[in-house]
């Protein structure tokens, strides 16, 4: 089984968008099948006759239209989420109607065809909904299956921190026996994403499953702090920082979910007496070289008294441009951002002693005539461009919102 979620997890996403639709016409096709024989109709013509052939290859075809108007690949199937299955909802009954629809009028304009009624069509909506989703449930389960404790937590648990632990399989297995027996119990490993690349994914350590290889740790562990409130705790094993390319990666979505990112560095002790010895994980770690100290003399001096504009200021990094200048001295600082939510956030986490410098506008930087307007209006002496999108997966796919901000939006603040 987890060979079958290794290849699927593997194809390009073109690739496995189109086995997807493959398999949905397929499962049309069965549907069809199953509501003719679960109502018990004879149909009055023979389904393999040219005729026949014809009205499944036609019923495929609007089959294939109907789900991609619907949006029913446009989604990331593999979570199976409530809008993959609204979006096969819409699908399955869109495609119920148009049938049926075309079964009224065949029979006013053409010839009346028996064996197709108003139950057929409603066992086919039935069937048809339950066999396309099947499949998705089927393979999340193959994939998460083993890994799903992680979201449940007994109450009588609740002091024990849950984690995942990113490292070797042979310290895994150290630190998974160490956890179960160390007293008092401090922390439960609840799954492994292991380092190696040819490690068996599905298989487990003493009971706590390998949910995620190289290169999808980064993938996963987004997965996870999405889907879950219980995960407390990332470990990362000894020397790993070294090892994978996304170290930096990993313990930013950790962080900005309120995770707590830890490194095991050994162990106190050997027995029950011992502890885990975990270090925290500092910033010279994941730049991977010496922190520089900064020289906030020639920076005040450089923003103190001036007017500041910072683009996207409500975002990780224009938010702490924005405190810093506040900090330095600046005469006032405006925030130009699109995100409302972001903006109340950011007036929340400012002094209240310097609230009265600071302005907000809710405005788009790729909209060059608001931001002229805006400069204008201020008169800014300096300008922090801090306005972009930055997640590099999803940009991939959304490539055209991704010129149009970090390119053009660019353009339009120079």
């Amino acid at each position: 089984m987890t060979s079958y979620v290794e290849a699927v997890s593997g194809l390009r996403p073109k690739m496995r968008r189109a086995i997807i639709m493959v398999q949905d016409l397929v499962m049309v096709l069965i549907a069809v099948a199953l509501s003719l024989i679960l109502s018990q109709s004879r149909l009055s013509f023979d389904a393999f006759s040219a005729g026949g052939l014809a009205c499944w290859a036609l019923i495929v075809l609007t089959a294939h239209l109907l789900f991609r108007t619907c949006g029913l690949y446009s989604t990331v199937w593999r979570f199976a989420s409530t809008p993959d299955f609204f979006n096969i909802l819409k699908g399955c009954g869109s495609l119920t109607v148009v049938l049926y629809l075309a079964a009224v009028a065949f029979r006013s304009f053409f010839q009346p065809v028996s064996g197709l009624n108003e139950r057929q069509f409603i066992v086919f909506f039935l069937v048809s909904f339950t066999i396309i989703s099947a499949p998705r449930l089927y393979y999340r389960f193959l994939r998460d299956g083993a890994s799903w404790r992680i979201l449940r937590r007994a109450a009588s648990d609740a002091s024990i921190k849950q984690a995942l632990f990113i490292g070797r399989l042979s310290e895994a297995d150290v630190i998974v026996r160490f956890t179960r027996t160390s007293v008092p119990a401090e922390y439960a490993i609840a799954g492994i994403m292991a380092t190696e690349y040819d490690a068996p994914l599905g298989t487990q350590i003493q009971g706590v499953p390998v949910v995620a290889l190289r290169p999808r740790l980064v993938e996963v562990l987004e997965d996870y702090v999405k889907g879950t409130e219980n995960l407390d705790l990332l470990i990362f094993g000894n020397g790993v920082e070294r090892e994978i390319e996304d170290y930096a990666e990993l313990v930013r979505v950790a962080r900005h979910s309120g995770i707590a990112v830890v490194q095991f560095s050994g162990l106190s002790e050997l027995g029950q007496g011992g502890k885990l010895v975990l270090d925290a994980v500092e910033m010279e770690t994941i730049m991977r070289r010496s922190a520089v100290a900064t020289d906030t003399t020639r920076i005040g001096a450089f923003v103190g008294g001036k007017r500041v504009l910072v683009t996207g200021g409500a975002g990780s990094i224009g938010r702490i441009l924005v405190k810093r200048a506040l900090e330095l001295g600046a005469e006032a600082v405006l925030v130009a951002d699109n995100s409302e939510f972001g903006i109340f956030q950011l007036h929340q986490l400012i002094d209240e002693k310097d609230r009265d410098r600071l302005t907000s506008r809710i405005i788009d930087v790729t909209d060059r005539s608001h931001m002229m307007r805006l400069v204008s209006e201020f008169k800014p002496a300096i300008l922090f461009h801090a306005a972009a999108l930055k997640h590099v997966p999803l940009l991939e796919e959304n490539w055209e919102a991704a010129i149009e901000t970090n390119v053009c939006g660019t353009l339009a603040c120079a």
